[in-house]
C-alpha cells in the first residue's frame, strides 16, 4: 500500500465524509494529481472531496499576491540596486544589467533563502569589524556564533590588511541590507512577491492573528526537511489545533538513528525525528513502514558505457514483455538529465504510453546551439573599418546543422575560402558577394544597434519555424516556439524596464535567459511508463524502480551551493548547506526504494575526465556493505559488458614501394635549380613517427592550420623570433656591448608593435584578451634576454635568421640530397674565438645532461634539441672550417638560465661531428629505404594533427 493510500484511508476513518472544509497540503503539484487518484479509489461514491494543493500553491493563493517570473524581478533587484549604490553616491560604480544578471539571479535566490528560513537581515548583512561585537549582536546558540567568529575572523580588518577580493566582498555586503530593505518595498508597492517573502509574510500574518484561514483542518503530508517559515506555519496551526502533519518514515533507517555503528543509515530519519519529537502531542504521525519485512530484490548494477545505461535499462523493459497497464508501476528515475533522450530511443516499441515529467533542458538541442553560436557572432562584430565578423564565431555559425543543411557546399566553400585567404575577420561585403539562401544572409545582416536586434531574431525564429514545419519536424519545431516564447518574455520586459543595453550586452543578455530554458513534456501522470528526475519522486510509490546516472556526483548532485552568502555565514545563521541537501537527497532515495518489490541501481563505470573510474554513489555503496544479511532483502551486484559497435581500429602501415620512393626522390633529390631540402624538423619528425614523416613530407598533407584570433604557440614563437631580428638585424657584423643592449632595450616597443603588426595580430587598443597578455609575455621575455646579453662578454652578431645560406649536400648511395637549417642567431666571441649558434626556444629543451653522445640524438627523441645542435654545428663547420663552435638555446620557460650550452658549452668536436655525419647518412638511408609504420607509444599521439587519420584520436 502506497503512502498516498494510507493517508486516505487514515482520514476516511478520522473524518469519514466530512471533508468539504478540509485542505490538504503536500510538497508538489504532481503528489496532488496521485493523492487525488487515490480518494477517487478509496470513495466509491460522489462527495465533497477536500481542497488538494502544493504548499507552494496555498502560500501563494493566501498572499494575495502576484508572482512575476525570475527575469522580471532581477530587473527589479536591480532597479533597487542601483538606487541604493546613487543613494551613496556611487552611480558610477553600478555595471550595466547584462553583467548583473548572472550574479543578481544569486542574488535573488539568497534573499529568497533569507526569507524563507526567517533569517533577520539586519544581523546577517551586519558588517561587524569587531569580533566582541558579536556576542552582543546576535542572541544565537554558541555554535552558531562560532560559525560567525570563524568568517569574521578570516576578513577582520582590525587584525589583518583585506586581500582585494576580500575587499571587494566588503564593499558590497555593505550595501546588502540597503538593497534587500529597498528591493522588499518596491515590490510591496507593486503587489509583487517572491515565494520566499509570501513564505515569511504567511508565517508572520498567522502568528499575529492577522489571517484567518478558509478551512477548518488542514492536513500536512509527506514532507521531511521543513524551512523556518514552513515550520512556524506547522506550529502555528498545530498549536491551535487546526491541522495534523503525516510522515512518511521507514522503520529501518528509524531504527539506526543514534546508533554509534550505523554509518550513514540513520540520516534519512533525521529531520523527521526532530519534528516528530517535537509535535508528537500536537497532531504528528508517523507513518510507519518495513522495508525489511517484505520481500525486496535490489540490482546493484554497473555499465562500462555511460549512455549504455539507457540501453541497459531498455533491454530489461524489453524482457519484462510488459501489458500496457502494468507499466505505471514502473519509475524510470534520471539521477542525470542528460539521459533523458538516449533512455527515450532505448525503449522497446511495445512500449506505447509514456509520463515524461521532467522537463528537457534545450541547451541540448541544435536550435539552441545556433542561437548560442550567433549570440558569439554579435559580440564578435566589428565595424571600424566596415561590419566584419571574427573568423571562428563565422565558422561556428556555418557549421550549424541548421545553416549547413541548407546548402553543404556553399558551407564548405565559404569555410575553405576564409582559411585560404586567412581572414582573422570576415567582413560582410565578402559574404555579400556571395548568393546565399535567405537564412544565411540574414544571420549576416545583424543590426548595428541594440533596439533592433529583437526583430533581428524574430526573423530568424520565423525562418526556423517555417522550416520545421515544412519539413514536418513536430518535435524541432516544439523546441523552437518554446524558445522563441522565452525570447518574447524577454522582449516584453525589456519594453517594461527599457535598460540601455549595447549589441554586445542584448546578445549576453539572450544568451543568460535562454540558457535555463526547458521544453515541458506532458502526458498522461496516471498511465504509461513513468520517467522522472529524481527529486520529482517525493510521496510517490512504485513497485518497481530503475535509477539511471546513479554515480557519486548525480546522486547525490555534487553542484556546489551558489550563494553570494559565505559558508561560515549561512551556517551561523541557519540557511540551508549542503550537508542539508546531502541529507534531503538521503531521505528521498531511501523513502522512493523503500517500498518497491524490485530495484535498479544503474550506474556507470566508465572512466571520468580525470582517468579515474566512475563512482558509484554512496547510496549504492550503502546498500552494498550496510543492509543485514538476515532480513528479506536480497542485494544484487552485477558487472555488464556493453559489445562496442566499433571494430578495433586497425595499425597503418604505409609499404616503400617504387612509387613510394619516387615521391620521395622527386620531393629531395637535389637538383641544379631545387629548392627541397631536409630540414632539422623534418628529420626529427621521423625520428618520432614514420608515419607522421610520410604524412606531412612526403604526401604533403597540410597539418590543419587555424586562423588565429588568439596568438598560438607557434604564432608566439614567430614573433618573438621576429621581433628580436628587427632588434638585432642592424647590428649585424657589429660589436655588441652592453651600452649597445641597452639601446636595443629602448627601441623594444618600436620592434614589437612592427612584428605584431606583420603577423596581423593588431597593436594597442586591438590588442585584447589572450593576445594583450601574451604581449606583456613577450616584452618581459625580450627584456630578459637582452639583460643577459647585456651580462655576456661582447660579442658580434654574424648571421640572422639565415636559411639559405648554410645548406649542404650530403651524399647517400651515390646521390646528393640537400640538408639545410634556419639559424636564429650566430655570435661570435672574439675574446675567446668562438663561434656560438644561438637558438630560441618557446618549448621544452632537454639539455639535462653534461654530455648528450651523438647517437643518443638518432635514438631517443627527447633530444630533438641536441640533434638540432649537432646539425647546425655540422652545417655551419661545412662553410667555416676552421670555426671553434659552440650551442646554444635560450628557452622561453628558463630564461633566467641565461643561454643554456649544449654540453655544458664544451666545443663541438670533428670527432662528434664526423660520428654525426655517418649517423646522418645513415637516417637518410633508412628514409629512402624502408616502410613508414606507426609508433607503438600512443602517448607520443596525444598532440600529432593526424591522430584521426590514424584512428587514435
Amino acid at each position: 500500500m502506497t503512502f498516498l493510500d494510507q493517508i486516505v484511508l487514515h482520514l476516511k476513518e478520522q473524518l469519514g465524509d466530512e471533508l468539504e472544509q478540509v485542505c490538504i497540503l503536500v510538497p508538489s503539484r504532481r503528489a496532488v494529481v496521485f493523492l487525488r487518484e487515490a480518494f477517487a479509489r478509496h470513495y466509491r461514491k460522489t462527495i465533497w472531496a477536500p481542497r488538494m494543493m502544493a504548499i507552494q500553491d496555498f502560500v501563494r493563493e493566501q498572499s494575495g499576491m502576484q508572482f512575476p517570473e525570475s527575469l522580471r524581478l532581477v530587473f527589479e533587484l536591480y532597479h533597487s540596486y542601483q538606487a541604493c549604490l546613487q543613494a551613496a553616491g556611487q552611480g558610477e560604480q553600478v555595471e550595466p544589467f547584462e553583467q548583473f544578471y548572472s550574479w543578481g539571479e544569486m542574488l535573488l535566490r539568497d534573499f529568497d533563502e533569507v526569507d524563507r528560513y526567517c533569517v533577520d537581515a539586519e544581523q546577517l548583512f551586519t558588517n561587524v569589524r569587531d569580533l566582541r561585537e558579536i556576542e552582543q549582536a546576535f542572541s544565537l546558540p554558541e555554535e552558531s556564533l562560532q560559525a560567525i567568529r570563524r568568517f569574521w575572523e578570516s576578513i577582520d580588518p582590525g587584525r589583518q590588511q583585506p586581500t582585494e577580493l576580500q575587499q571587494a566582498f566588503l564593499g558590497v555586503w555593505a550595501f546588502m541590507l540597503e538593497v534587500y530593505t529597498h528591493f522588499r518595498a518596491q515590490l510591496a508597492q507593486k503587489r509583487l512577491a517572491y515565494d520566499g517573502l509570501a513564505y515569511r509574510q504567511l508565517a508572520e500574518r498567522l502568528e499575529s492573528g492577522q489571517l484567518e484561514l478558509p478551512y477548518r483542518h488542514i492536513v500536512f503530508a509527506g514532507f521531511n526537511a521543513l524551512s523556518r517559515s514552513e515550520e512556524r506555519i506547522v506550529d502555528h496551526l498545530l498549536r491551535n489545533k487546526q491541522a495534523s502533519i503525516y510522515w512518511d518514515v521507514d522503520q529501518f533507517y528509524l531504527r539506526q538513528t543514534g546508533r554509534a555503528d550505523n554509518g550513514l543509515m540513520g540520516l534519512p530519519a533525521r529531520f523527521i525525528q526532530h519534528y516528530h519529537e517535537k509535535w508528537k502531542e500536537l497532531g504528528s504521525t508517523l507513518v510507519l513502514h518495513d522495508m525489511c519485512a517484505q520481500q525486496k530484490d535490489i540490482f546493484l548494477t554497473g555499465v562500462p558505457l555511460r549512455r549504455g545505461m539507457a540501453q541497459y535499462a531498455g533491454n530489461l523493459l524489453a524482457q519484462k514483455k510488459l501489458p500496457q497497464e502494468a507499466l505505471r508501476q514502473h519509475a524510470l528515475v534520471l539521477a542525470d538529465e542528460n539521459l533523458l533522450f538516449p533512455l527515450l530511443y532505448a525503449l522497446p516499441p511495445s512500449i506505447q504510453k509514456l509520463n515524461i515529467t521532467m522537463g528537457f533542458p534545450l541547451r541540448q538541442t541544435t536550435v539552441y546551439a545556433l542561437l548560442m553560436a550567433l549570440t558569439r557572432l554579435l559580440r564578435s562584430m566589428r565595424s571600424d573599418e566596415g561590419l566584419a565578423f571574427a573568423h571562428k564565431e563565422t565558422l561556428d555559425v556555418l557549421n550549424n546543422p541548421y545553416l549547413k543543411a541548407l546548402d553543404p557546399q556553399l558551407s564548405e566553400q565559404l569555410q575553405q575560402e576564409i582559411h585560404e585567404k586567412n581572414l582573422v575577420f570576415v567582413p560582410r561585403d565578402f559574404l555579400a558577394k556571395k548568393e546565399l539562401p535567405p537564412l544565411i544572409e540574414h544571420v549576416f545582416n545583424p543590426p548595428t544597434e541594440a533596439a533592433a536586434l529583437p526583430q533581428y531574431f524574430e526573423g530568424i525564429f520565423e525562418f526556423l519555424l517555417a522550416d520545421a514545419q515544412e519539413r514536418e519536424d513536430h518535435l524541432e519545431a516544439e523546441y523552437i516556439f518554446v524558445l522563441f516564447t522565452r525570447f518574447n518574455q524577454l522582449q516584453h520586459i525589456l519594453q517594461l524596464y527599457t535598460p540601455r543595453l549595447s549589441v554586445v550586452g542584448f546578445s549576453r543578455l539572450f544568451r543568460e535567459v535562454m540558457r535555463a530554458s526547458r521544453i515541458p513534456f506532458e502526458g498522461e501522470p496516471l498511465q504509461g511508463l513513468q520517467i522522472m528526475g529524481f527529486l520529482e519522486t517525493r510521496l510517490l510509490d512504485f513497485e518497481y524502480v530503475y535509477v539511471l546516472g546513479a554515480n557519486e556526483g548525480a546522486l547525490p548532485d555534487s553542484n556546489s551551493l551558489i550563494s553570494f552568502i559565505p559558508y561560515n555565514l549561512r551556517k551561523g545563521f541557519g540557511l540551508p548547506t549542503h550537508e542539508e541537501r546531502d541529507l534531503l537527497y538521503a531521505y528521498h532515495f531511501y523513502r522512493l526504494i523503500q517500498r518497491a518489490r524490485e530495484v535498479h541501481l544503474i550506474y556507470s563505470t566508465a572512466l571520468q575526465e580525470t582517468g579515474a573510474a566512475g563512482e558509484a554513489s554512496r547510496f549504492v555503496q550503502q546498500i552494498r556493505y550496510l543492509f543485514p544479511v538476515h532480513t528479506g532483502i536480497r542485494v544484487h551486484q552485477r558487472q555488464v559488458n556493453v559489445p562496442s559497435p566499433y571494430l578495433e581500429p586497425q595499425g597503418i602501415h604505409i609499404r616503400q614501394d617504387e612509387q613510394v620512393h619516387q615521391l620521395l626522390l622527386n620531393k629531395y633529390l637535389a637538383r641544379q635549380n631545387g629548392h627541397a631540402y631536409f630540414s632539422a624538423t623534418a628529420l626529427t619528425t621521423y625520428l618520432t613517427c614514420p608515419l607522421r614523416f610520410y604524412f606531412r613530407y612526403v604526401l604533403g598533407l597540410r597539418e590543419p592550420g587555424q586562423i588565429e584570433i588568439s596568438m598560438e604557440a607557434n604564432t608566439f614563437g614567430s614573433v618573438l623570433h621576429h621581433t628580436l631580428e628587427l632588434l638585432y638585424g642592424p647590428y649585424r657584423g657589429k660589436r655588441i656591448s652592453p651600452a649597445v643592449v641597452e639601446s636595443l632595450k629602448k627601441q623594444l616597443p618600436a620592434a614589437m608593435q612592427q612584428a605584431f603588426r606583420e603577423h596581423k595580430l593588431g597593436w594597442g587598443e586591438e590588442l585584447v584578451g589572450k593576445n594583450f597578455l601574451l604581449k606583456r609575455v613577450i616584452e618581459q621575455l625580450c627584456t630578459q634576454l637582452l639583460q643577459h646579453d647585456s651580462l655576456s662578454q661582447p660579442f658580434e652578431v654574424l648571421h640572422l635568421e639565415e636559411k639559405a645560406a648554410f645548406a649542404h649536400l650530403i651524399e647517400v648511395d651515390g646521390q646528393h640530397f640537400r640538408i639545410n637549417g634556419t639559424f636564429d642567431r650566430v655570435d661570435y666571441l672574439p675574446e675567446q674565438g668562438i663561434t656560438r649558434i644561438v637558438d630560441y626556444k618557446t618549448g621544452q629543451v632537454k639539455l639535462d645532461k653534461a654530455d648528450i653522445a651523438v647517437a643518443d640524438c638518432f635514438a631517443d627523441e627527447q633530444y630533438k634539441e641536441a640533434f638540432q645542435g649537432y646539425l647546425y654545428a655540422w652545417l655551419y663547420r661545412q662553410k667555416v672550417p676552421q670555426a671553434r663552435i659552440q650551442v646554444g638555446f635560450y628557452t622561453v620557460r628558463k630564461l633566467s638560465e641565461g643561454i643554456r650550452l649544449l654540453n655544458k658549452g664544451e666545443l663541438i668536436s670533428e670527432e662528434r661531428l664526423a660520428e654525426f655525419e655517418s649517423h646522418l647518412r645513415q637516417l637518410i638511408g633508412r628514409i629512402l629505404s624502408q616502410d613508414f609504420g606507426q609508433v607503438a607509444d600512443e602517448k607520443k599521439c596525444s598532440y600529432c594533427p593526424y591522430r584521426e587519420i590514424c584512428n587514435r584520436g
